[in-house]
């Protein structure tokens, strides 16, 4: 049996002991009457007795207060322009469209993506650290986007874009490679599930064994041949089936349950707490996709993560999102809803936007890249790997 897997990497940073939100908690047995955006998630118990309440979020006052800070932040910036000094008169009416601009992004973030700078970066699998690209099923490929207004969001570098807003709630856009998955199969999470097991099985025999060699069996022919066998059977494994999971899975993601701690990940934390799910339709890379929520916390932080993605033609396009704050500030989950709903449109009329051409995808690993049954030892095959990407530079 052939079996290599592909997982989805960690979804949330995790957490330990202490005292959770109760703000998504709700008295199923509750006879009040509710109206408006109500924010509902049943049967969820997070820390022993906790007082239970429906909450209603008006979407629209939070949104509000919001704009209101944003404004109050650029109209200071506006008296600086006013008093500040410049080279020449040009300067300085620069300096005044900018702020006028920002003032009606303000009022109305989705301006931001229409003042907005256009991008057009080529990706190349030959250019230094980008052998992931490779690795992803691509030799190369052009990504098209406007980055929204700089007097919204900063470029932070490695493909993130960050919004500090007055009050302390950090805004993360995250942009990802694009997976063209050209030599695996998409399964189920119950699938991956049951083959992850056979896989750690392979990965700690290939490990903690040397390819056998026939001067250590003597006259033990058949024993070296079985072994010899074997061995090649968890090398081709590793190298030649993929899976990976399925659009449902990873949107879905069955694996975090609501109302319950996720399993250890971090040297910082024991888990973190997921809060509540849920799952929208949206466009992602101009592609029908979804967006998948995640709101959860930690000792450190109070966070909502967003997760884009969309499969086309073989094609995984994602990208992520994360309202966070830290716990120490003293802000809730209601502040970070409300900083989702001030933003979030601008965010999905951006990830809409992102357009991925000029694809030249790798249709096959190519005759160099090395091969596990080549080698005698793990060591030696990771270093002809290493020295494969450094030739490919």
């Amino acid at each position: 049996m052939r079996i290599l897997l592909v997982f989805v990497s960690s979804v949330l940073p995790l957490v330990s002991n202490c005292q959770y939100s109760s703000y998504y908690n709700v008295d199923v047995n509750s006879n009040s009457k509710v109206s408006g955006n109500i924010n509902v998630n049943k049967n969820v118990n997070v820390s022993g007795n906790t007082t239970q309440t429906i909450k209603t979020i008006d979407y629209g006052a939070l949104a509000n207060a919001n704009a209101v800070r944003e404004r109050n932040k650029i109209e200071q910036t506006r008296v600086q322009i006013e008093q500040a000094k410049y080279y020449d008169d040009k300067e300085r009416q620069s300096a005044i469209i900018e702020a006028k601009k920002a003032l009606e992004i303000a009022e109305n973030p989705l301006k931001a993506q229409e003042y907005g700078e256009f991008h057009s970066y080529n990706y190349n699998y030959l250019k230094k650290n980008k052998k992931n690209l490779f690795t992803n099923g691509f030799k190369r490929y052009t990504e098209n986007f406007t980055t929204p207004h700089k007097s919204l969001f900063q470029n932070v570098g490695q493909g993130r874009w960050e919004n500090i807003s007055t009050d302390g709630i950090t805004t993360e856009m995250i942009s990802r490679l694009a997976v063209n998955f050209y030599r695996g199969e998409y399964k189920d999470y119950e699938t991956v599930e049951k083959f992850k097991m056979i896989y750690n099985k392979l990965n700690e025999y290939y490990s903690s064994h040397n390819k056998p060699r026939k001067k250590n069996y003597k006259n033990n022919k058949n024993d070296f041949q079985n072994d010899f066998q074997k061995y090649y059977n968890v090398c081709d494994s590793l190298d030649n089936t993929l899976l990976r999971y399925d659009l449902k899975t990873q949107v879905y993601l069955p694996q975090i349950k609501v109302g319950e701690k996720l399993a250890p990940q971090s040297q910082l934390s024991d888990s973190a707490f997921c809060h509540k799910k849920e799952v929208v339709k949206r466009l992602v890379y101009g592609k029908s996709g979804f967006r998948s929520t995640i709101i959860w916390e930690d000792n450190f932080e109070i966070c909502i993560t967003d997760n884009y993605i969309s499969h086309y033609n073989n094609v995984e396009y994602s990208f992520k999102v994360r309202y966070k704050a830290d716990k120490e500030s003293n802000l809730s989950f209601q502040d970070l809803e409300g900083r989702r709903f001030y933003l979030s449109k601008l965010i999905d009329k951006h990830i809409a936007s992102r357009l991925i051409n000029q694809e030249v995808k790798v249709e096959a690993l190519d005759s160099y890249y090395p091969k596990r049954r080549e080698y005698n030892s793990k060591a030696k095959y990771n270093e002809s790997l290493n020295l494969y990407w450094e030739q490919l530079h």
